[in-house]
């Protein structure tokens, strides 16, 4: 009788013990349940994939608005229209009737963007029931002014139209004073401007600036990071191919070059008018001169501002620029330090004021190890792809407020 007892002792603590072992098991899976459930169930918001394929969540990144793909029509009627798409917001382009207008759709926020553009584009062909535009022209001389004009003036015929932003490649000396005409508060269609150079009427609420890119109208490329070289020594310490203009710093640019013999250490190549077109010599010329340098001198030329800065940075090639307002009405309220949109971001350049600096700077360069160097170099890119990706960011958020969806 005692054998029963004490073995049904054993039996009920045996049972007590596989009991609590049960409900530790249902305590852990109700806690894995409850963490998946709040995972699962956590608002996502929309994703978008980046240059390599990786999934990158954009919710935190515009205010919350109602879900909804809000259709903004691109056109762009200017080269800096395909470095608007291309480069800054990385959309898709595919040509069409034999390359005679391209188009392309990407969306960010909750905004799908319907980019066109090319010869094609003309404004009895574009979507008439459009709502919201972005309208990208160019303003840099007097024949360019008048085609964008034309386009201004087409706008009074879209019966829908809501909402109207204008990218604007400007005059180099910053006289856009045609243009105010078209703003809203002129009695204009247009809501808000984002203009090329250091334009002395930026306020950040109306009137934005936009950076010059590089020479999309010479087909230059958006190089991808991952297909520069970083790692290895590069040939030259510095380059600079171009044209020197007579009574330019240019002229003193060549003078110390030639002065210190630094085409020992850099590649240079001089010409004496400017070309618009490049061959394709030229091109590769260019490009492998930005490639195998660490440092990309960026002398002025109408405007401090110019391609080559962007350029040089694709490359993870340091622009040297001048830093000093050029002459004409560009700088706020009489300022006298360029290229805030640069610095805004906080460009790692190396600035200067006068060409006479340039020996200095390339000494440090020759201080440098091959290690310092090349984290420079990725320094530089990924300084540039942010900076890209900023202004997108600006860009949207700005349209978000600014159009009142």
């Amino acid at each position: 009788m005692a054998r029963i007892q004490n073995g049904g002792r054993k039996v009920s603590k045996r049972f007590e013990k596989y009991c609590k072992v049960l409900l530790t098991l249902a305590l852990v899976g109700y806690a894995l349940g409850t963490c998946y459930a709040i995972f699962a169930l956590w608002p996502k918001g929309h994703e978008e994939k980046n240059q390599f394929g990786q999934v990158k969540s954009v919710n935190r990144t515009f205010p919350p608005v109602p879900y909804k793909d809000v259709d903004v029509e691109v056109w762009g009627k200017a080269a800096i229209g395909l470095y608007f798409w291309q480069h800054v917001f990385e959309g898709p382009l595919v040509d069409r009737m034999g390359g005679m207008w391209s188009y392309g759709e990407k969306t960010v926020g909750p905004f799908k963007f319907k980019f066109r553009t090319g010869p094609g584009v003309i404004s009895d062909k574009v979507p008439q029931g459009i709502k919201h535009l972005v309208l990208i022209l160019n303003g840099r001389e007097q024949s360019k002014i008048d085609f964008a004009k034309v386009w201004l003036d087409s706008l009074q015929n879209f019966d829908h139209l809501k909402n109207v932003a204008v990218v604007l490649l400007g005059n180099e000396y910053c006289d856009n004073g045609w243009f105010e005409e078209y703003m809203r508060s002129q009695g204009g269609l247009v809501k808000l401007a984002f203009v090329v150079y250091d334009i002395p009427n930026r306020d950040n609420s109306v009137f934005f600036q936009w950076p010059l890119g590089v020479a999309t109208y010479r087909s230059f490329p958006n190089i991808k990071p991952f297909k520069v070289e970083l790692e290895k020594p590069r040939k030259y310490i510095c380059n600079f191919l171009g044209t020197v203009y007579e009574n330019s710093s240019r002229v003193l640019l060549r003078k110390i070059i030639e002065v210190h013999k630094l085409d020992q250490v850099c590649y240079v190549h001089y010409r004496e008018n400017w070309l618009p077109k490049e061959s394709t010599e030229s091109k590769n010329q260019y490009h492998n001169a930005l490639a195998n340098s660490d440092i990309t001198l960026c002398p002025v030329g109408i405007n401090t501002e110019c391609y080559r800065i962007y350029e040089a940075c694709s490359y993870g090639s340091v622009p040297v620029i001048e830093d000093i307002m050029t002459p004409g009405n560009c700088g706020k309220e009489g300022g006298l330090s360029p290229l805030y949109i640069l610095k805004k971001y906080k460009a790692p350049f190396i600035f200067i004021k006068n060409w006479a600096e340039l020996p200095k700077v390339i000494e440090s360069e020759k201080l440098m190890s091959q290690y310092e160097l090349a984290d420079r170099r990725k320094m530089i890119i990924n300084w540039y792809k942010k900076f890209k990706d900023q202004l997108k960011i600006h860009f949207v958020q700005t349209l978000i407020k600014k159009f009142e969806i």
